[in-house]
């Protein structure tokens, strides 16, 4: 009866026990939650489709490329492709495809994903196919590209520029198909019907899916089938919708941000500075900001008003009012960022061939007269009689550019010139409702275009800016101009196209050389646009919530967030250099430091693959930067006799979590086991 009543009261107490841990035993795991800022409103104002006007595109989490790019020092990471050959005496690129791929809707990453992207870009028009003309699926996981015309850039294009694969054979295929089989003259109809289809989300293959969106955030959520998921320590993405600096300091301030790039004056970087979670590094934009002109206005069309403009202008006190210490008024206002010029322009410099265009008033009145204008009471009147009045717009809640665009309204109307300012919010600034529709006298836009070899910067100055060609952004006089332009150094004319092409092109460095040279003759002879100052890039990090790659040792990684700040953090997070702080979130990790390697050797053909090293040290994240230094320049190292083999940058991480609440009920059952056994024993 004794041993009975003891074997009760034993299994009473189990239950007790275990009911009392029963809360804790079935508790989650903390939800690691990542906040970055978006700039996307829900449809109908923005699509799903990923072709349409107005998509909605999240590179890097969302969407993938075939490889990503390190800006500096130029070298392409497998990320969708696991390898590329170059057989030039084929007139091939042979690429082959990462296995165990899925898209977001469960489907098999394939080949044909590829092929129906590169065919609807066919159609589109995209850059890529004007050197190939065919594509080739021979198996799943094997595309031939067949090339055309080869050319410089022509990896760029395929990995990286047009290798953002967003089409899904199972999704896009019937379009892919139709234009497999149409003449050039039958695209537009099928873009028009493919531009109605709007699909349920977004459908990607990126470490994190799509999950929702409002007219305050988009949320992702983390990718279950995601090819290197094991990498990925953060399980949500939220991306509260943020359009101008003012309201992102807000958010860094109340540390409601854990990544970021909103530019910032002096004093509120250093109240940020102040708080303990915030980290801060300054890079090297790779870009700057310049003042464009448009042809459409017939005064602006006249190179002496526009020279005039510039000597009335002080480079110095606009980069000043943009943000002290961030920006370097551009020395020569040629087009090429300074970390090149030594390199693409330099004997031209040392020959003083380029114009500063100093700030003298006296110089902007003579070139004013010159072209019939006259000033009256302070105010300049056109040849026709009327006051000279420009419309001018800069991108809504962009601080810097808005201070600097204000500085320069102001020092224009003091001058004689009535400017009237106008900052629409950025999302429109950027479409054709203002500036790539050419809708202004006068706009701020990027110049520099994120590249050091000289190509991205004159693309973007005489071609097309955002994939919008430069005749309707600035009207076809713009184009009509530059297409048969003197250069009076060299004594002749050029067709900056056709020299943009060249740049794009040639592998011969002489030929590229003399490219650079004329080209940045005529943006300084005849300013297409006027190159005001170079620019830093403020990245700000969460230093509390997560432990980031140290500056010091990885600068080249937060360096690829110029011109693309989701691509640069979605690069570090897959590679697992975005960890949990273990204080914060109440785990324990190891973080091993990352290696990347390349390796060249010579063979027949040119094939890149990736291997992985993995050492493991400390890494720190509490490390602020803020000298930036370039000493690498842009060049293409991959040649039909080369073999690059890239050691892609990884980390490993350890997480352990001990729940002590379990340990010490667990500890409290064996106690009670252990006396009861006992006191049973000693009956015995």
């Amino acid at each position: 009866m004794r041993k009975a009543i003891a074997l009760i009261s034993l299994a009473i107490l189990v239950v007790v026990a275990l009911s009392a841990l029963a809360p804790v035993m079935n508790a989650q795991k903390k939800e690691v939650v990542l906040y970055t800022h978006g700039w996307w409103q829900p449809p109908p104002q923005r699509r799903f489709n990923p072709f349409a006007p107005g998509a909605i595109k999240i590179p890097g989490l969302i969407y993938e490329r075939l490889a990503f790019w390190d800006k500096v020092p130029n070298k392409f990471i497998p990320e969708l492709a696991v390898s590329w050959e170059i057989k030039k005496d084929q007139n091939e690129i042979v690429v082959h495809l990462r296995k165990g791929v899925y898209w977001h809707d469960g489907y098999p990453f394939t080949s044909k994903d590829v092929w129906t992207t590169f065919m609807i870009y066919k159609a589109m028009g995209r850059p890529v196919w004007n050197y190939i003309d065919k594509i080739e699926t021979p198996d799943d996981y094997t595309v031939i590209f067949h090339v055309k015309h080869w050319a410089y850039l022509l990896l760029w294009y395929l990995l990286w520029q047009d290798g953002q694969i967003v089409g899904p054979y199972h999704i896009y295929g019937k379009w892919a198909e139709q234009i497999a089989k149409a003449s050039p003259d039958q695209y537009k109809s099928i873009l028009q019907d493919l531009m109605k289809f709007e699909p349920k989300t977004i459908v990607g293959t990126g470490p994190f899916k799509f999950q929702s969106i409002t007219s305050k955030e988009v949320v992702l959520v983390k990718f279950d089938k995601y090819w290197n998921k094991d990498m990925v320590f953060i399980d949500k993405v939220v991306m509260p919708y943020i359009t101008s600096n003012q309201v992102g300091w807000q958010y860094y301030e109340a540390g409601k941000l854990d990544y970021d790039c909103f530019m910032m004056p002096p004093q509120v970087l250093n109240s940020l500075l102040q708080k303990p979670f915030a980290g801060i590094v300054k890079i090297y934009d790779l870009s700057g900001f310049a003042l464009v002109f448009n042809f459409k206005n017939k005064w602006l069309a006249n190179p002496y008003v526009r020279q005039a403009i510039a000597h009335a202008i002080n480079r110095t006190k606009v980069a000043e009012a943009a943000g002290a210490g961030l920006f370097t008024p551009a020395k020569y206002p040629i087009g090429i960022l300074s970390v090149a010029e030594k390199e693409w322009v330099g004997d031209l410099i040392k020959k003083g061939v380029f114009d500063t265009y100093s700030y003298d008033l006296n110089k902007a009145k003579e070139l004013m007269e010159k072209a019939g204008f006259t000033l009256k009471n302070g105010v300049w009147y056109t040849p026709d009689g009327q006051p000279f009045k420009l419309t001018m717009i800069a991108p809504g809640g962009w601080t810097d550019w808005d201070a600097a665009a204000n500085e320069i309204a102001q020092e224009l109307k003091s001058f004689g010139i009535q400017v009237s300012l106008s900052t629409p919010e950025s999302p429109s600034y950027w479409s054709d409702q203002w500036y790539l529709g050419g809708n202004y006298d006068l706009a701020i836009d990027f110049y520099g275009a994120w590249m050091v070899y000289p190509w991205k910067a004159f693309h973007r100055m005489f071609i097309e800016v955002n994939n919008r060609p430069r005749s309707i952004v600035q009207g076809e006089e713009f184009k009509k101009f530059f297409d048969n332009v003197e250069i009076k150094y060299f004594n002749t004319k050029i067709n900056a196209t056709e020299l943009v092409n060249v740049l794009a092109t040639s592998f011969d460095e002489d030929e590229q050389k003399k490219a650079a040279e004329e080209l940045a003759i005529a943006a300084n002879q005849w300013l297409p646009e006027y190159p005001i100052a170079e620019k830093r890039l403020i990245l700000f990090y969460n230093k509390e919530h997560f432990i980031w790659p140290d500056p010091k040792t990885n600068y080249d990684v937060w360096l690829n967030a110029g011109g693309g700040h989701l691509e640069a953090l979605a690069f570090m997070i897959t590679h697992g250099m975005v960890v949990p702080n273990p204080k914060y979130w109440g785990v324990t990790v190891t973080v091993p430091t990352t290696t990347t390697v390349t390796k060249t050797t010579t063979t027949a053909t040119t094939v890149t693959t990736a291997q992985t090293i993995v050492k493991t040290t400390t890494v720190s994240g509490t490390v602020t930067v803020s000298k930036t230094v370039i000493t690498t320049q842009y060049k293409t190292t991959t040649v039909p006799t080369t073999v690059t083999k890239t050691q892609v940058q990884t980390t490993t991480v350890t997480q352990t979590t001990t729940n002590w609440g379990i340990a010490g009920g667990l500890l409290v059952i064996g106690l009670i086991i252990g006396i009861i056994i006992g006191w049973a024993a000693k009956r015995k």
